[in-house]
This record gives C-alpha cells, structure tokens and sequence, in this order.
C-alpha cells in the first residue's frame, strides 16, 4: 500500500509530507483543544518510554501500562514519519495517528487530575470539545470550503461539457483535477502521472485539459508530447473559476 501510495503521490520532494505535517502538528490536525490533548499524549508517550528503558537497566519505576502507551505512540508517530516520507501530505492520511494520540491524551490528562479529579476535568474537555466542534465547523465553513467552491467554478463547465461531447462513449480526461472530472464528466480521469504510465483501452476518446494557472500539468511542449504526434481537436473553453481558461486536447 505505502509502495503504491508512493507512485500516486503529488509531493513536490521526497519527505515532503513529513515537512507538511511538522508545520501544521498538532493544531490543524485537531484544533485548539485536540493540540492540546495529542501534545499531553506525547508527552504520556515520552515518560512511558523513559520508564521504560530504565526498567530495562535494572531500575523500578515501569507502570503496568507503559509498554501499552509506548507501542501506540510508536505507531501514531511511525504513521506521520512513513507515509510523511512516502507521500505528499493529507491530514486524511494521518486520521489513525491523530486518533492514537487523542486517546492517549486523553488518558494521560485523566492520570495528572488524579482519581479525585479525573472525572470533573474530563467532562469539561468533552465540554469544551463540542464547543470548538462548533467553532471549527464555522471556520471550515467560511475559511476552507469558499476556495475548493471557487475552483468548481473553473472544473465542472469544463468536465460537463467534455462528457456531453462523449455522447456515452468510453472517455478518459487527463487532468490535474481528476476527482472534479471524473464526477462532472462521466468519464475515467487520471493525473498526468498516472497516463504517461498506462496502456489506454482501444476505442478510448481521451481528453487532455489544461487550465491556464492550473497545477500537476505539463507546458505545451510535453502537451504535444503526450499526443505522440496524434492528430487531434483543440478548444479552448473560457471559465469564470480561479485557475482561468481550459485548453482541451481530444485524441482522435
């Protein structure tokens, strides 16, 4: 999975995932309130191995669950390292650790309250999470989601028409937008990666879009490239979205 995750990925250099999740540990993978928490679980994580290794040199000191502690934090951490390395950097991809490091901060917040006080502390995080929840849903709303909603501006005309020109034949668009095309289209979509690497089906009207500020797509020159000397259709299709005008190359 991580080999093949490998070939797919769009990062820009190697550990370049890893560079991603360095810069946006722990609060956007979690928010306020969850940076909090995963930093007191590596914080757990930490003094469990430290116990845990002087155990080893014949000092007392390991606590029933500390090798429990150690093995998930291991892993958790082991999750941002490798697929960080392996990847370019999605915090979908790192949910699992997130999660690992959540419950183990959790736990480790619980132990510094204390048996008398564990139990008003966590009912006050569980409180102040469904208020961030809130908070951060609003941000999502009005910070995150008008950006991917602009870019529909420039993707779905496009992606709408090259499947209307299919007239239900089987369609390949090659595109750095491929989710938005394959849903708006109708037709398979692959990255540009990925075309130069497959065998493309007989009978296959494959399409090749460009956007004029677009990402992941070759200049002109490895445009005519791809069309290895093909004879083709070319129109330029004007969209009102952020990333400008779509040239759209159809391989006869």
């Amino acid at each position: 999975m991580i080999l093949s995750a490998t070939s797919q990925a769009n990062r820009a250099y190697l550990g370049d995932g890893l560079v991603y999740y360095l810069a946006v540990f722990p609060y956007r993978l979690a928010g306020d309130l969850g940076a909090v928490v995963m930093a007191a679980g590596l914080w757990a994580v930490g003094a469990a191995l430290r116990r845990v290794l002087a155990g080893r040199g014949g000092r007392c000191g390991e606590r029933a669950d500390d090798r429990r502690r150690v093995f998930l934090g291991t892993a958790a951490v082991l999750v941002f390292v490798v697929l960080g390395m392996a990847t370019d950097g999605e915090p979908r991809f790192v949910y699992l650790a997130v999660v690992l490091l959540t419950v183990l901060g959790v736990e480790a917040v619980a132990g510094l309250a204390g048996a008398a006080w564990s139990a008003p502390v966590l009912a006050a995080v569980a409180a102040f999470a469904g208020l961030t929840v809130l908070g951060t849903a609003q941000v999502v709303a009005h910070g995150a989601m008008p950006g991917p909603t602009r870019l529909a501006g420039s993707t779905v005309p496009v992606a709408r028409e090259i499947g209307a020109a299919a007239q239900g034949r089987p369609c390949l668009v090659v595109t750095g937008y491929e989710p938005e095309f394959g849903w708006y289209s109708g037709c398979d979509a692959v990255t540009y990666a990925q075309y130069r690497k497959m065998r493309v089906p007989e009978g296959m009207r494959v399409s090749l879009v460009v956007f004029e500020r677009g990402r992941l797509q070759p200049d002109a020159a490895g445009l005519e490239r791809l069309a290895a000397g093909r004879e083709s259709d070319v129109r330029t299709i004007r969209t009102d979205g952020p990333v400008g005008t779509a040239t759209v190359v159809t391989l006869r």
